[in-house]
C-alpha cells in the first residue's frame, strides 16, 4: 500500500470532523442569533399592532358613544370609547382587548362590541399606546400597565365611578393588564378573563419553533397571571374556548384552580381562540351578565 493511499482514510476523517465542527458552530450561531432576535423583537411579537384596518365607530352599528383621549405618561394619550349602557347602570366594564386588533375593528362586522354592549353595564374600551390612534410607540408589559392604570384613574376621577362598580375585563393579552389591576385594587367589583393565559412564556411554547429556546431567560414581557391570580381578592369569571390552541383550556383551568372564591368557569364548546365570542353567542353573554349581576 502506498503512503498516499494509507493517508487517504485519516484525511477524509479529518475533513469530515472539520465539516461537522463547522456545522455545529453554524447551528450554535443560528441558535444564539435567533435567541437575540427574539429577545430584542419580543415587544413587536407580543404586540403586533395592525397598521391597516377599516375605520368604524360604534355609531356605525347604532351604538351611542363618546370618543375620548385619556392622558397617560405626560403628553401621551390613549384613544378610548365611552359607551353608555342601554338601561341606566352604575356599573362599568373596563375592557382590555387582544393584541391583534384595534378599537375600530371591535365595531366592525366581526367585532365583539355588540356582544359587550349586550352585557348591560357601561363600557370603557381603550387602545394601548402604539395601537390605532393612541399615542405611537411600541407597547410592552410596563407601558400596558401604565395604560390600564390611566384608564382606571379616568373612570374614578373624571367619570366619578365608584371603584366598587368597576368590572375589570381582559381578552387574551388583555387579561394581563386586567389581572394586574385586580391585584392592585381589591376594592374593584370583579374580574372577567376571556381566553386567558397563565404566562406569556407558556403561551409562546405553543409555537413549535420557540420550544428549543430557554424562553424564561429571554422573555421580559412576562404577564405572569398565574403567580398573581392567587392574590386577587375579587370575584373571578374565567372563560375559554374548548378548541383554543393558543391559550388552551389547561391554562384557563390552571388559573381557575388558583383563583379565590367566589369564582366561575365557563368553557365554550367548539370555540377556538378567535371564535369564542361568535361561537359562545348569547349563552356566553348570559353567563358573563349573570356573573356581573351577582357582583355587589
Amino acid at each position: 500500500m502506498t503512503s498516499t493511499a494509507a493517508n487517504a482514510g485519516p484525511k477524509r476523517k479529518g475533513i469530515l470532523r472539520g465539516m461537522l465542527f463547522g456545522l455545529a458552530i453554524l447551528l450554535i450561531l443560528l441558535y444564539l442569533g435567533f435567541g437575540a432576535l427574539f429577545y430584542f423583537q419580543q415587544d413587536q411579537m407580543t404586540f403586533p399592532a395592525p397598521v391597516h384596518y377599516a375605520t368604524a365607530t360604534p355609531a356605525d352599528i347604532g351604538i351611542a358613544f363618546e370618543d375620548l383621549r385619556i392622558p397617560v405618561a405626560g403628553s401621551e394619550q390613549l384613544h378610548a370609547w365611552w359607551i353608555p349602557a342601554t338601561q341606566p347602570s352604575d356599573k362599568v366594564i373596563l375592557m382590555f382587548h387582544g393584541n391583534g386588533y384595534v378599537l375600530q375593528q371591535m365595531a366592525g362586522p366581526e367585532g365583539e362590541l355588540p356582544s359587550l354592549h349586550r352585557l348591560g353595564p357601561n363600557l370603557l374600551l381603550v387602545d394601548y399606546r402604539g395601537y390605532g390612534s393612541s399615542s405611537p410607540g411600541t407597547p410592552n408589559e410596563t407601558r400596558v400597565y401604565e395604560d390600564a392604570r390611566a384608564a382606571l384613574t379616568y373612570l374614578v376621577e373624571q367619570r366619578h365611578v365608584s371603584i366598587h362598580n368597576i368590572i375589570l375585563m381582559g381578552r387574551s393579552i388583555g387579561t394581563g393588564p386586567a389581572t394586574q389591576l385586580a391585584l392592585e385594587h381589591p376594592e374593584a367589583g370583579g374580574l372577567v378573563l376571556e381566553s386567558a393565559f397563565t404566562r406569556v412564556v407558556e403561551a409562546a411554547k405553543a409555537m413549535w419553533y420557540l420550544r428549543p429556546f430557554p424562553l424564561s431567560l429571554f422573555v421580559h414581557n412576562r404577564f405572569d397571571n398565574l403567580s398573581k391570580i392567587g392574590d386577587v381578592r375579587l370575584p373571578v369569571f374565567i372563560t375559554v374556548g374548548a378548541e383554543d390552541t393558543l391559550t388552551p383550556p389547561t391554562m384557563a383551568n390552571g388559573l381557575f384552580q388558583k383563583a379565590n372564591q367566589p369564582k366561575q368557569f365557563y368553557m365554550v364548546a367548539g370555540a377556538d381562540h378567535n371564535s369564542i365570542v361568535k361561537v359562545g353567542g348569547r349563552a356566553l353573554e348570559s353567563q358573563i351578565s349573570g356573573f356581573i349581576d351577582s357582583v355587589r
